[in-house]
């Protein structure tokens, strides 16, 4: 969450405190302050779903990068393996390459695919020259846990992405509002000064001193 967004959020909430102790018997200032408080709900929901899919993505990738290395050490293992069993077997080492530095994560996986396949294929030989019985199963399911990391991940950004588009729009929501109680609030306090200014306080987007490009939201202007 920006900002911005999380000032305004802050200035929803005072807002919403102002209600609690100025209470006005009104059709439209009530329905905006029942508005007010779901769209807060939601804003508060959608921070904490950017939250989650952050530490998400955090985790999902530490996981991915701590799998990568215990692969990268199995395939190294299998090519210098292969290139000793290519005695007996010539072509056994043609189609593997260990993982180049900095390679995709897709052209890793495939690449380990590849050397898990192999591996499965020339077993009988490759044991003779010191793999373990069961090493294309246990690289199978360290690449399905890698992939799965991957899949994790993705699926953490897009839940973050989408989370920190649909706040934007609720943040929107919560302005309009505001600037709906700020009409109706100016008109009911118009001679009660005290009032006003404690609405004013309450509805107030405060920048701090000094920040250039920053303005108070010129959808609330003071009032008169």
């Amino acid at each position: 969450m920006n900002i911005s967004d999380r000032r305004k959020l802050a200035m929803a909430s005072s807002v919403r405190d102002f209600f609690a102790t100025h209470p006005y018997d009104n059709a439209g200032y009530t329905a905006a302050d029942q508005q007010l408080a779901l769209r807060i709900g939601r804003a508060d929901e959608l921070v904490r779903q950017q939250i989650a899919g952050r530490q998400a993505v955090s985790g999902a990738v530490a996981q991915r990068e701590e799998l990568r290395t215990e692969i990268s050490a199995s395939l190294a293992l299998l090519t210098g393996l292969m290139r000793q069993a290519a005695r007996e077997e010539p072509n056994l080492g043609v189609a593997l390459k260990r993982p180049e530095q900095g390679e995709g994560v897709q052209a890793f996986l495939a690449r380990a695919r590849v050397g898990a396949a192999r591996a499965a294929e020339h077993r009988e030989l490759l044991v003779k020259y010191g793999m373990p019985q069961d090493y294309p199963e246990a690289l199978g399911a360290l690449l399905d846990r890698f992939e799965a990391a991957v899949n994790a991940k993705h699926a953490a950004r897009a839940a973050h992405v989408g989370a920190a588009a649909e706040l934007t729009s609720v943040v929107a929501e919560i302005m309009d509002l505001v600037r709906q109680l700020d009409t109706i609030n100016r008109f009911r306090f118009r001679d009660d000064a005290e009032s006003l200014a404690a609405w004013r306080s309450a509805r107030n987007v405060a920048w701090p001193a000094g920040e250039k490009g920053r303005e108070p939201d010129k959808g609330i202007q003071p009032a008169a």
